[in-house]
């Protein structure tokens, strides 16, 4: 601060040449906007965060919900095992499994004395394609489809099935001539007996 003082005829006169009138302002300003401005930044970063963790929690509602859902699901699959599971005799279940399981215990169901059956009992102008098993109780339920050069060659092979003691009921599910090669073909369901 520069006062300047001059002595005019025993007065004395004092010039402050200091800007402190301003500088008391700037300090008043920053006294109140400094903790404004501070005030206003840690808003913004409330804000900020606010608004992100709102974002996480819906994405994560939304995946709980999800989730939810998905479990209700699995849930009601279940119920429905579960109520077809009841419906089930137990006694014929056991029944069945047992039988299941000496087939897969002793592996009766051989593929090598089946076809060695099926050797014994096909005439040499029939053909089959394809034979598929599905166990029943106490026997296996074979559908076999083939080719046969005539009826009688397939009515043979019926009669052989028929006498033969591995094999009962025989049944013609579906026959038809060929128009090109006037080959008969057919598809037979048959019941092998395991063991036997």
């Amino acid at each position: 601060m520069r006062v300047l003082k001059k002595n005019l005829r025993g007065l004395t006169l004092k010039i402050n040449f200091s800007e402190k009138p301003c500088v008391n302002r700037k300090e008043r300003f920053m006294f109140f906007a400094l903790p404004i401005v501070i005030i206003a930044l840690l808003t913004m970063i409330n804000i900020t965060f606010f608004v992100y963790f709102r974002y996480i929690n819906s994405s994560s509602h939304k995946r709980i919900s999800a989730l939810k859902q998905k479990i209700s699901g699995y849930e009601k699959g279940i119920n429905i095992k579960l109520s077809i599971l009841k419906k089930i005799p137990y006694k014929k279940f056991k029944k069945e499994y047992y039988f299941y399981y000496s087939i897969a215990r002793k592996k009766q169901l051989s593929w090598a004395k089946l076809f060695s059956e099926f050797e014994q009992i096909l005439p040499d102008n029939v053909k089959l394609s394809m034979i598929s098993p599905k166990v029943e109780r106490s026997s296996v339920l074979l559908s076999i489809s083939g080719e046969a050069k005539s009826k009688q060659a397939e009515l043979k092979f019926i009669e052989n099935l028929d006498k033969s003691k591995s094999f009962s009921s025989p049944f013609v599910e579906y026959e038809s001539i060929d128009s090109g090669s006037q080959v008969l073909k057919f598809s037979i369901s048959v019941r092998y007996r395991v063991g036997e």
